[in-house]
């Protein structure tokens, strides 16, 4: 089996990594070749105005060979004889520009990064490298958090094959793949969930129960109707959840249908099952926030992986 390829993005100010101690224990199972890349840029030199440019060369070059050294002592620490490591280090602004430069260069099976926790400032006006990463990569994306994978019970998949993207792209079916490769990578097992949230036919439904008309589709007269429809929804999302769980061959305990607002029932299903990581799909968004991969991002204790689906191809906006 050949090496998977991994871009781990290094944060320049931090002392060390949670994400090399995972790779380790991925490293039980497969081998690893694994590139160790860190990007920094101080605006305060680039900028300045009493360095010759050959001194702010060489101001650059220092900085870069001190992280040179700190990325040699994390290869060191976290050695494994089924790690095989690379050094990259880049001066640039904005930082997940240079991920995404370097990520279309290897071209990594998986790229990893610690996640950073956002105010809802930076949420609203700007959008942060791992918000960037999360649009833009079309290779997946592993966002951690500092919880450890050694308690985990299981690993998660979030699925959506009621979606009419999902069912076009097929990315339900790379979500489970990437999810079962890791499920077998970390010895723990795999369940897949799908949420509905039928609070939006419940308020079209509850608002016209009074007039017994739903647009020029659907007819309630009574409560019963409304409770008949809402049974028919579930069964409808049910039936599209069966039809993937064959595809994938699954086992009746490996996936649940849940009910209610996918961020909430999603955070709430990873702490109940105390899943090492989730696996979630994501597209392309342009403008302000609002997918579910960004929404749990911020909530959810666990790691979360993001894919993207298999034609995906990031539009030149930055």
């Amino acid at each position: 089996m050949a090496a998977l390829r991994v871009l781990v993005d290094i944060d320049p100010k931090a002392k060390d990594s949670d994400l090399l101690s995972k790779l380790n224990i991925l490293a039980n199972k497969v081998t690893l070749d694994v590139t160790l890349f860190t990007c920094d840029y101080h605006a305060s030199i680039a900028s300045s105005l009493f360095l010759h440019p050959e001194s702010l060369e060489k101001a650059i070059e220092h900085i870069k060979s001190q992280h040179q050294q700190k990325l040699l002592g994390l290869a060191e620490k976290y050695a494994h004889q089924n790690i095989n490591y690379a050094l990259q280090i880049d001066w640039h602004k904005p930082r997940y520009e240079a991920t995404l430069k370097v990520a279309e260069k290897i071209q990594p099976d998986l790229i990893m990064k610690e996640a950073k926790e956002h105010s809802i400032w930076q949420q609203l006006f700007f959008t942060p490298d791992d918000y960037q990463l999360l649009k833009s990569s079309s290779s997946p994306l592993l966002l951690s958090k500092n919880k450890s994978w050694k308690d985990a019970k299981c690993i998660l998949a979030a699925v959506d094959p009621s979606h009419p993207l999902s069912q076009e792209s097929h990315l339900d079916d790379i979500i489970i793949q990437q999810a079962k490769e890791l499920s077998e990578a970390l010895n723990l097992p795999l369940k897949v969930c799908h949420v509905f949230d039928p609070t939006g036919w419940e308020v079209v439904m509850n608002s016209s129960a009074t007039t017994g008309v739903m647009g020029q589709f659907v007819v309630i007269d009574n409560p019963d109707d409304h409770h008949q429809m809402l049974i028919k929804i579930r069964e409808k999302h049910q039936q599209n959840l069966d039809t993937l769980m064959q595809r994938h061959q699954l086992e009746n305990n490996e996936v649940e249908l849940l009910e209610g607002f996918p961020e909430e029932m999603l955070e709430q299903t990873a702490n109940d099952s105390n899943a090492a990581l989730i696996v979630v799909g994501t597209t392309y968004r342009s403008g302000l926030l609002g997918s579910t991969a960004e929404k749990l991002l911020e909530h959810i204790s666990c790691d979360l992986i993001a894919v993207k689906p298999g034609d995906f191809s990031a539009l030149k906006t930055h």
